[in-house]
Protein backbone atom coordinates (compact mmCIF):
# COMPACT_ATOMS: atom_id res chain seq x y z
CA UNK A 1 0.00 0.00 0.00
CA UNK A 2 2.96 2.50 0.89
CA UNK A 3 4.43 1.47 -2.38
CA UNK A 4 1.87 2.54 -4.16
CA UNK A 5 1.09 5.93 -2.47
CA UNK A 6 4.56 6.53 -3.14
CA UNK A 7 4.20 5.97 -7.06
CA UNK A 8 1.44 7.85 -7.15
CA UNK A 9 3.03 10.59 -5.51
CA UNK A 10 5.98 10.39 -7.68
CA UNK A 11 3.39 9.93 -10.74
CA UNK A 12 1.26 13.22 -9.71
CA UNK A 13 4.25 15.13 -8.95
CA UNK A 14 6.07 14.30 -12.37
CA UNK A 15 2.77 15.49 -14.01
CA UNK A 16 2.49 18.62 -11.83
CA UNK A 17 6.27 19.40 -12.63
CA UNK A 18 5.69 18.73 -16.88
CA UNK A 19 2.81 20.89 -16.33
CA UNK A 20 4.79 23.85 -14.53
CA UNK A 21 7.62 23.45 -17.54
CA UNK A 22 5.02 23.26 -20.09
CA UNK A 23 2.86 26.40 -19.14
CA UNK A 24 7.11 28.26 -18.50
CA UNK A 25 7.64 27.39 -21.93
CA UNK A 26 4.38 28.60 -23.35
CA UNK A 27 4.95 31.44 -21.06
CA UNK A 28 8.47 32.14 -22.90
CA UNK A 29 7.06 31.78 -26.35
CA UNK A 30 4.00 33.96 -25.81
CA UNK A 31 6.72 36.78 -24.44
CA UNK A 32 8.51 35.81 -27.26
CA UNK A 33 5.49 36.98 -29.86
CA UNK A 34 4.56 39.69 -27.39
CA UNK A 35 8.38 41.01 -27.92
CA UNK A 36 8.31 40.49 -31.58
CA UNK A 37 5.08 41.91 -32.28
CA UNK A 38 5.98 45.29 -30.35
CA UNK A 39 9.35 45.14 -32.51
CA UNK A 40 7.56 44.90 -35.42
CA UNK A 41 4.96 47.58 -34.79
CA UNK A 42 7.59 50.28 -33.49
CA UNK A 43 9.71 50.00 -36.12
CA UNK A 44 6.12 50.44 -38.66
CA UNK A 45 5.55 53.29 -37.04
CA UNK A 46 9.22 54.71 -36.85
CA UNK A 47 9.23 53.99 -40.72
CA UNK A 48 5.51 55.79 -41.40
CA UNK A 49 6.77 58.80 -38.99
CA UNK A 50 9.89 59.16 -41.12
CA UNK A 51 7.88 59.55 -44.07
CA UNK A 52 5.55 62.29 -42.46
CA UNK A 53 8.91 64.23 -41.44
CA UNK A 54 10.62 64.21 -44.54
CA UNK A 55 7.32 65.47 -46.55
CA UNK A 56 7.40 68.38 -43.65
CA UNK A 57 11.30 69.47 -44.70
CA UNK A 58 10.41 68.81 -48.28
CA UNK A 59 8.21 71.37 -48.24
CA UNK A 60 10.13 74.02 -46.57
CA UNK A 61 13.74 72.52 -48.25
CA UNK A 62 13.01 71.93 -52.24
CA UNK A 63 16.68 71.13 -52.36
CA UNK A 64 16.30 67.53 -50.80
CA UNK A 65 15.09 66.46 -53.61
CA UNK A 66 16.80 63.40 -55.02
CA UNK A 67 18.96 62.56 -51.94
CA UNK A 68 19.27 60.31 -49.24
CA UNK A 69 19.32 60.52 -45.50
CA UNK A 70 20.50 58.05 -43.44
CA UNK A 71 20.79 56.91 -40.27
CA UNK A 72 17.99 58.78 -38.94
CA UNK A 73 17.24 58.44 -34.96
CA UNK A 74 13.78 58.05 -33.71
CA UNK A 75 12.10 56.67 -31.00
CA UNK A 76 15.16 54.40 -30.27
CA UNK A 77 15.16 53.39 -33.39
CA UNK A 78 16.85 54.07 -37.18
CA UNK A 79 15.54 55.03 -40.66
CA UNK A 80 16.75 55.91 -43.97
CA UNK A 81 14.88 58.50 -46.34
CA UNK A 82 15.21 58.22 -49.96
CA UNK A 83 13.36 61.18 -51.82
CA UNK A 84 12.87 60.75 -55.59
CA UNK A 85 11.06 62.51 -58.13
CA UNK A 86 9.81 65.68 -59.54
CA UNK A 87 7.75 68.16 -57.37
CA UNK A 88 4.92 66.97 -59.16
CA UNK A 89 4.68 63.67 -58.11
CA UNK A 90 7.39 62.63 -55.35
CA UNK A 91 8.39 59.33 -54.18
CA UNK A 92 9.56 58.74 -50.55
CA UNK A 93 11.01 55.28 -49.42
CA UNK A 94 11.49 55.09 -45.56
CA UNK A 95 12.98 51.96 -44.16
CA UNK A 96 13.43 51.45 -40.78
CA UNK A 97 14.89 49.27 -38.42
CA UNK A 98 13.87 49.11 -34.44
CA UNK A 99 15.80 45.91 -32.37
CA UNK A 100 17.09 43.50 -35.67
CA UNK A 101 13.34 44.24 -37.32
CA UNK A 102 13.29 46.06 -40.80
CA UNK A 103 10.12 47.61 -42.19
CA UNK A 104 9.71 49.08 -45.19
CA UNK A 105 7.05 52.17 -46.01
CA UNK A 106 7.02 53.84 -50.04
CA UNK A 107 4.67 56.75 -50.58
CA UNK A 108 3.21 59.01 -53.29
CA UNK A 109 2.83 62.17 -52.80
CA UNK A 110 1.84 65.02 -55.43
CA UNK A 111 2.77 68.98 -54.52
CA UNK A 112 -0.08 71.10 -55.98
CA UNK A 113 0.86 74.57 -55.00
CA UNK A 114 -1.32 76.61 -53.30
CA UNK A 115 -3.85 78.83 -55.54
CA UNK A 116 -5.24 82.05 -55.49
CA UNK A 117 -8.41 82.66 -56.40
CA UNK A 118 -9.72 86.27 -57.60
CA UNK A 119 -11.34 88.72 -55.46
CA UNK A 120 -14.82 90.19 -56.59
CA UNK A 121 -14.27 93.16 -54.65
CA UNK A 122 -11.41 94.77 -52.49
CA UNK A 123 -13.07 93.93 -49.26
CA UNK A 124 -15.02 91.14 -49.34
CA UNK A 125 -17.62 90.75 -46.64
CA UNK A 126 -18.44 86.61 -46.87
CA UNK A 127 -20.84 86.37 -44.12
CA UNK A 128 -24.19 85.05 -43.21
CA UNK A 129 -24.88 87.68 -40.88
CA UNK A 130 -23.75 91.77 -40.81
CA UNK A 131 -24.10 93.67 -37.53
CA UNK A 132 -22.63 96.39 -35.33
CA UNK A 133 -21.33 97.95 -38.52
CA UNK A 134 -19.54 101.16 -37.59
CA UNK A 135 -17.04 102.96 -40.68
CA UNK A 136 -15.58 105.99 -40.41
CA UNK A 137 -12.21 108.20 -40.01
CA UNK A 138 -9.85 108.80 -42.53
CA UNK A 139 -10.11 105.53 -43.89
CA UNK A 140 -9.54 104.04 -47.81
CA UNK A 141 -11.28 100.85 -49.12
CA UNK A 142 -10.50 100.92 -52.89
CA UNK A 143 -11.88 98.65 -55.64
CA UNK A 144 -9.88 100.51 -58.40
CA UNK A 145 -6.40 98.55 -59.50
CA UNK A 146 -3.22 99.60 -58.11
CA UNK A 147 0.03 98.53 -58.58
CA UNK A 148 2.17 97.64 -55.74
CA UNK A 149 3.16 100.29 -53.46
CA UNK A 150 1.18 103.07 -55.34
CA UNK A 151 -1.90 104.98 -54.47
CA UNK A 152 -2.80 106.30 -57.76
CA UNK A 153 -4.84 103.73 -59.63
CA UNK A 154 -3.37 102.41 -63.06
CA UNK A 155 -5.07 104.47 -65.69
CA UNK A 156 -7.46 102.66 -68.10
CA UNK A 157 -7.55 99.20 -65.54
CA UNK A 158 -10.35 97.41 -64.63
CA UNK A 159 -12.38 98.44 -61.27
CA UNK A 160 -14.22 96.19 -58.87
CA UNK A 161 -16.20 97.45 -55.95
CA UNK A 162 -14.57 98.30 -52.90
CA UNK A 163 -16.97 96.44 -50.51
CA UNK A 164 -18.31 93.33 -51.74
CA UNK A 165 -21.07 91.95 -50.10
CA UNK A 166 -23.73 89.22 -50.10
CA UNK A 167 -26.99 90.43 -50.57
CA UNK A 168 -28.93 93.59 -50.69
CA UNK A 169 -29.70 93.55 -47.51
CA UNK A 170 -26.05 93.69 -46.08
CA UNK A 171 -25.80 96.09 -48.51
CA UNK A 172 -28.16 99.02 -47.20
CA UNK A 173 -26.87 97.71 -43.48
CA UNK A 174 -23.36 98.65 -44.55
CA UNK A 175 -24.08 101.72 -46.41
CA UNK A 176 -26.39 103.36 -43.37
CA UNK A 177 -23.01 103.00 -41.17
CA UNK A 178 -20.65 105.16 -43.42
CA UNK A 179 -19.90 108.28 -41.79
CA UNK A 180 -17.38 110.99 -41.64
CA UNK A 181 -14.88 110.97 -44.14
CA UNK A 182 -14.56 107.25 -44.39
CA UNK A 183 -13.76 106.42 -48.71
CA UNK A 184 -15.25 103.96 -50.06
CA UNK A 185 -14.56 103.47 -53.80
CA UNK A 186 -14.49 101.43 -56.59
CA UNK A 187 -16.99 99.89 -59.42
CA UNK A 188 -20.70 101.63 -59.46
CA UNK A 189 -22.26 104.51 -57.15
CA UNK A 190 -20.17 106.00 -54.53
CA UNK A 191 -19.72 104.41 -51.68
CA UNK A 192 -18.63 101.79 -53.92
CA UNK A 193 -20.49 98.76 -51.81
CA UNK A 194 -22.13 96.14 -54.19
CA UNK A 195 -23.73 93.02 -54.09
CA UNK A 196 -20.83 90.49 -55.98
CA UNK A 197 -21.09 87.10 -57.26
CA UNK A 198 -18.69 84.77 -55.64
CA UNK A 199 -18.69 81.25 -55.75
CA UNK A 200 -15.92 80.66 -53.46
CA UNK A 201 -16.63 78.94 -50.06
CA UNK A 202 -13.68 81.25 -48.29
CA UNK A 203 -14.00 79.08 -45.05
CA UNK A 204 -13.25 76.10 -46.65
CA UNK A 205 -9.39 77.84 -48.95
CA UNK A 206 -9.00 79.79 -45.13
CA UNK A 207 -8.80 75.97 -44.01
CA UNK A 208 -6.57 74.48 -46.41
CA UNK A 209 -4.51 77.46 -46.43
CA UNK A 210 -3.63 76.61 -42.16
CA UNK A 211 -3.32 72.72 -42.51
CA UNK A 212 0.02 73.58 -43.88
CA UNK A 213 1.17 77.18 -43.24
CA UNK A 214 5.00 78.71 -43.74
CA UNK A 215 4.24 80.31 -40.52
CA UNK A 216 2.05 79.77 -37.44
CA UNK A 217 1.71 82.85 -34.46
CA UNK A 218 -0.65 81.42 -31.54
CA UNK A 219 0.53 84.53 -29.65
CA UNK A 220 1.54 88.44 -29.50
CA UNK A 221 5.14 86.86 -28.30
CA UNK A 222 5.11 84.72 -31.43
CA UNK A 223 4.43 87.88 -33.85
CA UNK A 224 7.14 89.71 -31.76
CA UNK A 225 9.93 86.79 -33.03
CA UNK A 226 9.47 87.82 -36.72
CA UNK A 227 10.94 90.57 -38.36
CA UNK A 228 8.05 89.96 -41.35
CA UNK A 229 5.72 87.88 -42.50
CA UNK A 230 7.01 87.15 -46.33
CA UNK A 231 8.87 89.50 -48.46
CA UNK A 232 8.22 89.99 -52.47
CA UNK A 233 10.86 87.65 -53.32
CA UNK A 234 9.68 85.02 -50.49
CA UNK A 235 5.95 85.46 -50.02
CA UNK A 236 4.68 83.15 -46.87
CA UNK A 237 1.15 81.92 -45.90
CA UNK A 238 1.13 82.60 -41.88
CA UNK A 239 -1.60 81.60 -39.90
CA UNK A 240 -2.60 83.69 -37.01
CA UNK A 241 -4.27 80.99 -34.54
CA UNK A 242 -6.89 83.70 -32.48
CA UNK A 243 -7.50 87.19 -31.93
CA UNK A 244 -4.39 89.11 -32.65
CA UNK A 245 -3.39 92.79 -32.59
CA UNK A 246 -1.00 93.80 -35.59
CA UNK A 247 1.23 96.64 -35.29
CA UNK A 248 4.20 97.92 -37.08
CA UNK A 249 5.23 94.96 -39.47
CA UNK A 250 5.04 94.31 -43.10
CA UNK A 251 4.23 91.15 -44.91
CA UNK A 252 3.84 89.54 -48.16
CA UNK A 253 1.85 86.29 -48.81
CA UNK A 254 -1.93 84.89 -47.74
CA UNK A 255 -2.57 85.60 -44.10
CA UNK A 256 -5.22 83.71 -41.99
CA UNK A 257 -6.31 84.78 -39.22
CA UNK A 258 -8.60 82.72 -36.94
CA UNK A 259 -10.59 85.30 -34.54
CA UNK A 260 -11.01 89.04 -33.72
CA UNK A 261 -8.63 91.09 -36.96
CA UNK A 262 -7.40 94.45 -35.37
CA UNK A 263 -4.69 96.37 -37.14
CA UNK A 264 -2.94 99.43 -35.98
CA UNK A 265 0.36 101.69 -36.63
CA UNK A 266 2.15 101.27 -39.89
CA UNK A 267 1.28 97.87 -40.84
CA UNK A 268 1.68 97.48 -44.41
CA UNK A 269 0.70 93.72 -46.59
CA UNK A 270 0.97 92.91 -50.34
CA UNK A 271 -1.37 90.08 -50.86
CA UNK A 272 -4.30 88.55 -49.12
CA UNK A 273 -5.80 88.63 -45.23
CA UNK A 274 -8.53 86.44 -44.77
CA UNK A 275 -10.52 86.41 -41.09
CA UNK A 276 -12.22 83.59 -40.69
CA UNK A 277 -14.25 81.46 -38.54
CA UNK A 278 -15.18 82.29 -35.46
CA UNK A 279 -19.04 83.29 -34.83
CA UNK A 280 -18.05 87.04 -33.98
CA UNK A 281 -15.37 88.78 -35.63
CA UNK A 282 -14.32 92.16 -34.58
CA UNK A 283 -12.45 93.77 -37.33
CA UNK A 284 -10.23 97.18 -36.38
CA UNK A 285 -8.54 98.52 -39.16
CA UNK A 286 -6.73 101.97 -37.63
CA UNK A 287 -3.41 103.39 -37.55
CA UNK A 288 -1.71 104.15 -41.03
CA UNK A 289 -1.87 100.68 -42.08
CA UNK A 290 -1.72 99.98 -45.98
CA UNK A 291 -2.48 96.76 -47.57
CA UNK A 292 -2.32 95.93 -51.35
CA UNK A 293 -4.12 92.94 -52.72
CA UNK A 294 -7.54 92.37 -50.89
CA UNK A 295 -8.86 91.67 -47.75
CA UNK A 296 -11.95 89.12 -46.76
CA UNK A 297 -14.05 88.34 -43.89
CA UNK A 298 -15.63 85.08 -43.65
CA UNK A 299 -17.73 83.31 -40.86
CA UNK A 300 -21.17 83.65 -39.92
CA UNK A 301 -21.42 87.04 -38.51
CA UNK A 302 -19.17 89.80 -38.33
CA UNK A 303 -19.32 93.02 -35.95
CA UNK A 304 -17.16 95.27 -38.46
CA UNK A 305 -15.48 98.24 -37.12
CA UNK A 306 -13.29 100.25 -39.26
CA UNK A 307 -12.28 103.64 -37.58
CA UNK A 308 -9.91 105.79 -36.10
CA UNK A 309 -7.23 106.41 -38.42
CA UNK A 310 -5.75 106.75 -41.91
CA UNK A 311 -6.04 102.91 -43.04
CA UNK A 312 -5.84 101.94 -46.87
CA UNK A 313 -7.29 98.59 -48.44
CA UNK A 314 -6.12 98.85 -52.22
CA UNK A 315 -7.39 96.18 -54.38
CA UNK A 316 -4.13 95.24 -56.60
CA UNK A 317 -4.23 92.29 -59.14
CA UNK A 318 -0.06 92.42 -59.59
CA UNK A 319 -0.40 91.84 -55.63
CA UNK A 320 -2.62 88.74 -56.06
CA UNK A 321 -0.68 87.37 -59.26
CA UNK A 322 2.51 88.32 -57.70
CA UNK A 323 1.55 85.81 -54.86
CA UNK A 324 -0.23 83.37 -56.55
CA UNK A 325 3.12 82.88 -59.28
CA UNK A 326 6.06 83.05 -55.89
CA UNK A 327 3.69 81.20 -53.53
CA UNK A 328 6.23 78.20 -52.60
CA UNK A 329 4.01 76.76 -49.76
CA UNK A 330 2.67 73.27 -50.84
CA UNK A 331 0.37 70.53 -49.55
CA UNK A 332 1.38 66.82 -49.90
CA UNK A 333 -1.52 64.66 -51.04
CA UNK A 334 -0.63 61.62 -50.77
CA UNK A 335 -1.65 59.82 -53.86
CA UNK A 336 -0.25 55.98 -52.64
CA UNK A 337 1.23 54.46 -49.61
CA UNK A 338 2.43 51.07 -49.32
CA UNK A 339 4.02 48.98 -46.85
Amino acid sequence: MGKSSLIIVLGLGALVAFIVLKLNSNTKEALSATTEMFSKTQARLIANSGVEIYLQKLKEDRTLLNKTFNNNSLFNGKYNIQITGPESLVTVRSVSNFMGYNHTTIVRARADKVGVYPLPSGFRIATNTVSGVKINGNITISGHNYQVGQETPIPGSTSIPGIGVSSNSHRTTILSNISGSASIIGAGSTPSVQVVNDSVNWISYAQALVSNPDIIINSSNDLNKYSNLGTQNSPKVTFINGSIKINSISGCGVLVVNGNLEINGNFTYVGLIIAYQNAKIITKLNGNGKVWGGIVIASNDVDLNISNGNFKCFYSSSALNLISSALETRRFQIVSWWE
